[in-house]
């Protein structure tokens, strides 16, 4: 084994590295748990079944994006507040470590994901979605490194992403469909299509220049092995979905029909998103002439489906998105008249954060600015209006509520959840600079009502992350 301290390499695949398949983990069995919402006296209530995944795994994410953020030139900044890229972002990550080991041992069950703790049923396709994201804290160890967590951040997260990667690839999968435990046909198309997304990113990131100091030092048969399957496994996979969801597209009413027909929920639709971003990378950078063709297609369907969402003229008012949508003629109009904050928030991410359509870099295909080059303006503007109308309507108390009317932008469910806390903060933290109305505190001297704006987003984000880390996340 080599030593301690290595980009990605050594340390981790010699302890992870079986043949063709994923280790056992062993981060840790923290006990604890992770509230669903408070009660109406601020109390922090649990599932009567226990902790569940789907709020486990997104305070995981929420505190992934917190701890990211805190470095000093963003929330660290000598502009906001300089101390928190110190001893509140190296607690950050120490949180989020407990908080893995605790659900590894509460929910993981060899790359099967209970949907409580510790039971037996199995979690629906959202939690693995969810799940997926740890890649993210994964490959931002450098961020920690001044703060003595790089290894830990590095190595710890290797063997669950591992475990859960193999197991959908290589037990859910078959024939392009995503086995959804009892899950609607089009809940197991979204997130069985977002959960896979950190497998390709995984071979993306290996393959690309930025990649060199970290999973670029696996070959790829090291990286096949800790998978659990090789990068033609995946190309292949993601062509069978590829190919069945052609069989699912209704060119008429822009957007995929199946069990619930042209209806979607905004939470279904950004999971649907991103996951198309992993099959159109593997398909257009490592596949054949026609899997180019597959992935041009994905790309195109992904750009037409978020310019429906948050076209200023369509469903999308100052205060949110409904919860349901229903596309006719290319178009996307309310099928609620609530908003689901939670749901609108992991839109927001799902289009925002990690490996998604906005995110080109050196080594990707460059499909979405190449055939949609005016997408990310698009969403950029879209984004400044629903925070803008998030700090005007659903921030009257500390927190953001359950559901808003979708009419009027009232509140119609005051409670505090897990779920949607989380998803602000993920919203926030990948999403905030798509636009112009937000950035930075390096951008702020020239701008007093930027830096208002900006500030006022900020110091929101924060109350929410410490909300999930302090009152709603307990490790011991």
């Amino acid at each position: 084994m080599m030593a301690a301290k290595t980009r990605f390499g050594g340390t981790l695949i010699a302890a992870l590295s079986l043949a063709g398949g994923a280790a056992h983990a062993d981060t840790g069995t923290g006990t604890g748990t992770v509230a669903q919402t408070l009660d109406r006296d601020g109390q922090p209530l649990v599932s009567v079944d226990g902790a569940r995944a789907e709020d486990t795994f997104a305070a995981l994410g929420a505190l992934t994006v917190k701890g990211r953020l805190m470095r000093d030139s963003e929330m660290g900044h000598e502009g906001y507040r300089p101390e928190l890229a110190g001893d509140p972002m190296q607690a950050v990550g120490e949180r989020w470590l407990d908080l893995l080991g605790y659900a590894e041992g509460a929910f993981l069950d060899e790359g099967r994901l209970r949907a409580h703790a510790e039971g037996e049923e199995e979690a629906a396709p959202a939690a693995y979605a969810e799940a997926s994201y740890l890649y993210h804290m994964h490959h931002s160890a450098g961020r920690f490194e001044d703060l003595g967590l790089y290894d830990d951040l590095t190595h710890k997260p290797g063997p669950m992403i591992s475990q859960l990667e193999n197991h959908l690839v290589n037990t859910r999968h078959e024939d392009g469909r995503i086995d959804g435990a009892d899950a609607s046909d089009a809940e197991a198309f979204a997130y069985g299509m977002d959960a896979l997304h950190a497998s390709a990113y995984a071979w993306v990131r290996q393959d690309k220049p930025g990649g060199a100091d970290d999973m670029g030092q696996l070959d790829l048969d090291a990286l096949a092995g800790w998978l659990g399957h090789s990068r033609d496994d995946l190309v292949a996979v993601a062509r069978a979905v590829a190919d069945r969801a052609d069989e699912a597209w209704d060119a008429d009413a822009g957007v995929y029909v199946l069990d619930e027909g042209a209806e979607w929920s905004v939470d279904q639709l950004g999971a649907m998103l991103r996951g198309h971003k992993g099959l159109y990378e593997m398909l257009a950078l490592y596949g054949d002439d026609d899997d180019q063709e597959r992935a041009e297609t994905l790309a195109d369907r992904a750009a037409a489906i978020t310019t429906a969402v948050l076209d200023g003229h369509g469903p999308l008012r100052d205060w949110g998105l409904p919860a349901r949508l229903e596309f006719v003629d290319g178009r996307a109009m309310a099928a609620s008249d609530e908003v689901d904050v939670g749901g609108q928030w992991r839109f927001v991410h799902q289009v925002t954060g990690g490996f998604s359509i906005l995110r080109e870099r050196d080594g990707t295909s460059g499909l979405m600015g190449e055939r949609h080059p005016e997408l990310e303006q698009k969403v950029g503007r879209a984004l400044d209006r629903m925070f803008l109308g998030a700090l005007e309507y659903q921030l009257d108390g500390d927190y953001v509520p359950a559901r808003l009317d979708h009419g009027d932008g009232s509140v119609s469910d005051p409670t505090v959840t897990t779920r949607a806390a989380a998803a602000f903060v993920q919203a926030v933290g990948n999403g905030y600079r798509a636009g112009d109305a937000f950035d930075r505190p390096g951008a702020w001297d020239d701008d007093a009502e930027l830096a208002e704006r900006s500030e006022a987003l900020y110091d929101a984000m924060l109350r929410h992350g410490e909300l999930v880390s302090s009152r709603l996340v307990r490790v011991d």
